[in-house]
C-alpha cells in the first residue's frame, strides 16, 4: 500500500528520469501518485479488481507506448501487454528484437488513454521507428472510424509486426481480453480524473473568492438596471428557436461565436507537426484537382478534396477547384469534406458556408468536462440546406465523455438520428439536409443530464 506521504500536490510529485517522447516504451509505476488528496479507502473503492492486483504486485509489469509529448502533466499512451496470446487485426505483436525489451509485447492499437507523466517509471528497450509508430496509430484510427483506409496484413508484417489472420480466431476470448484490459486501465485514468478534479477545485475556489469581492457591486448594478434585466428576460422567454437564416445576415446571439474567438479544441491525439505532409509540386496538385471533375466516383472525389486541404496550402487553383465542387455536388459527405479543406486553404472564403460554436457546461455530473457544439450549414444545389452538427471536448480534454449522446429531433420531439461517443472519441457529428423554414432540436445528453437547443432554418 502506498504511504500517505506519496499522496501529495503537484510540487512533490515524482518526475520520470527523462521527458517521455513519442514512440518510446515505458514501464508503469505500481506506486501511483495523485494531485490533491486521495486516501487509500477511496483508492480501493474506485479501482477495478485487475487494477488493484497490479498495484499489489500480483500481476506482471505493464508497459505503454508514448503517443504525444507531455502537455502540462498529461501524456497520451497506447497500452501494451505481456499477454501475447490475443493477437488479432487490432492487437499487434511487437517482437522483442524490434522493441529491444526483454520480451514480446502486445500493442493494443484500439486502447489509447491519457495518464499522468509522474506515473511513468522508466523507459525500456529502444524507441520504435517512425514507420512502426505511424502504423500502430493508423490501425487504431481505422478501428475507431477516424480513417477509411485499412492497412493490409502484408504491410503490417513487412515492418516486423505480427497479427492473427486465422479464420479460427476466437472472438469471444478477444472480447473478454479487451474488457479485462479496459478494467486494468483504471490505473491510468483514475489519477487523471483526480488531477482534473483538483484543477477544477482550485479554479472554483479562486472564482468564489472573486465573486465575494464583487458581490456588493453586482447587487448595485442589478438594482440600477432592473428594468433592462426584466426586458431582456421577457425577450429570452419569447424566443423559442435559434433562427439559422439570420446567421446569413451576420446576426448572431452572443453565445454563438466563431472559432477564432475560442480556445483551440483538443481534438486530436497527434500533434500538427506529426501530421504534416510533404509539400507537393504544382503538377502533383494539378493531378489531384483533375480528379474532382474527371470521375463520378464519390469516394475518389472525397479523397481528392481531402488531399487538397492537406497539401495545397496557398494554391489558388486548389481553392477555386474546391469552390467549384461545392457548387456542383449534391452529396452531403463530399460537400463537408470540401468545406473542411477549403477552410484550411482559405478560412474566410464565403463559399465554405457559415459555422458557429457554443460552449456548453453540463456540470459536475460528467466530471466537469466542458464541451462545445458546432453548427455549420450550406445551401445545396438542389435548394435544400445541408447541416453539420459536431460536438468536441474543450480545454485540456482530449476525449469526449464515453456514452455522451448527440441527438437530432424533429419539431414534434421525435428522434430522427443520434450518435453516441465511444471510449477515446475526439468528436461526434451528424450530417443531414433540411428545407428552409424547417424546425429541429439538438440535444446533448449523458445519463440524466442534457442540454437542448431549438433551431429553425
Amino acid at each position: 500500500m502506498r504511504r500517505e506521504s506519496e499522496t501529495s500536490q503537484s510540487a512533490n510529485l515524482r518526475k520520470p528520469l527523462a521527458a517521455p517522447q513519442p514512440g518510446e516504451i515505458w514501464e508503469i509505476s505500481r506506486h501511483i501518485q495523485y494531485y490533491g488528496e486521495f486516501c487509500p479507502t477511496a483508492e480501493n473503492q474506485f479501482y477495478s479488481t485487475a487494477a488493484q492486483s497490479f498495484l499489489r504486485g500480483e500481476t506482471p509489469p505493464r508497459y505503454v507506448m508514448i503517443i504525444t509529448e507531455p502537455e502540462a502533466e498529461i501524456v497520451s499512451v497506447m497500452v501494451l501487454s505481456t499477454e501475447t496470446n490475443f493477437t488479432s487485426d487490432i492487437n499487434l505483436l511487437i517482437p522483442a528484437q524490434i522493441s529491444g525489451s526483454a520480451q514480446d509485447l502486445l500493442a493494443e492499437t484500439w486502447h489509447v488513454q491519457p495518464m499522468l507523466v509522474s506515473n511513468l517509471l522508466q523507459p525500456v528497450g529502444q524507441r520504435l521507428s517512425r514507420k512502426i509508430y505511424d502504423l500502430l496509430l493508423t490501425v487504431g484510427d481505422y478501428y475507431h472510424g477516424l480513417v477509411e483506409l485499412k492497412l493490409e496484413s502484408h504491410h503490417i508484417e513487412s515492418l516486423g509486426l505480427k497479427l492473427n489472420t486465422a479464420t479460427s480466431l476466437d472472438i469471444n476470448k478477444i472480447t473478454l481480453f479487451h474488457q479485462q484490459e479496459q478494467a486494468w486501465s483504471d490505473v491510468l485514468t483514475i489519477p487523471v480524473a483526480a488531477y482534473y478534479t483538483y484543477i477544477k477545485t482550485v479554479n472554483f475556489t479562486d472564482k468564489i473568492l472573486q465573486e465575494q469581492l464583487h458581490i456588493e457591486q453586482e447587487l448595485a448594478e442589478f438594482e440600477s438596471h432592473e428594468h433592462k434585466f426584466l426586458s431582456s428576460l421577457a425577450t429570452a422567454l419569447n424566443k423559442t428557436h435559434t433562427i439559422l437564416s439570420r446567421w446569413t445576415q451576420n446576426i448572431f446571439d452572443p453565445e454563438w461565436q466563431n472559432s477564432s474567438q475560442l480556445p483551440k479544441f483538443a481534438v486530436a491525439t497527434r500533434s500538427a507537426r506529426e501530421l504534416q505532409h510533404s509539400p507537393l509540386n504544382p503538377n502533383e496538385i494539378t493531378a489531384i484537382i483533375q480528379q474532382l471533375s474527371s470521375t463520378n466516383n464519390e469516394k475518389q472525389r472525397q479523397r481528392a478534396a481531402k488531399d487538397l486541404g492537406e497539401v495545397a496550402v496557398g494554391n489558388s487553383d486548389a481553392i477555386q477547384a474546391l469552390v467549384n465542387l461545392l457548387r456542383s455536388t449534391a452529396d452531403d459527405e463530399t460537400l463537408w469534406i470540401a468545406v473542411e479543406s477549403l477552410r484550411k486553404l482559405d478560412p474566410v472564403n464565403p463559399a465554405a458556408g457559415i459555422r458557429r460554436i457554443k460552449l456548453i457546461d453540463l456540470g459536475v455530473e460528467i466530471a466537469g468536462k466542458d464541451i462545445a457544439l458546432a453548427v455549420a450549414f450550406l445551401q445545396k444545389i438542389d435548394g435544400d440546406v445541408s447541416v453539420l452538427l459536431q460536438v468536441y471536448p474543450t480545454g485540456n480534454h482530449n476525449y469526449l465523455p464515453p456514452d455522451l449522446k448527440l441527438i437530432l429531433l424533429d419539431d414534434s420531439g421525435n428522434i430522427l438520428r443520434e450518435v453516441t461517443a465511444r471510449r477515446a472519441d475526439i468528436y461526434i457529428q451528424l450530417k443531414f439536409s433540411c428545407a428552409v423554414g424547417e424546425k429541429f432540436t439538438v440535444q446533448i445528453a449523458l445519463d440524466e443530464t442534457n442540454f437542448g437547443e431549438d433551431f429553425m432554418m
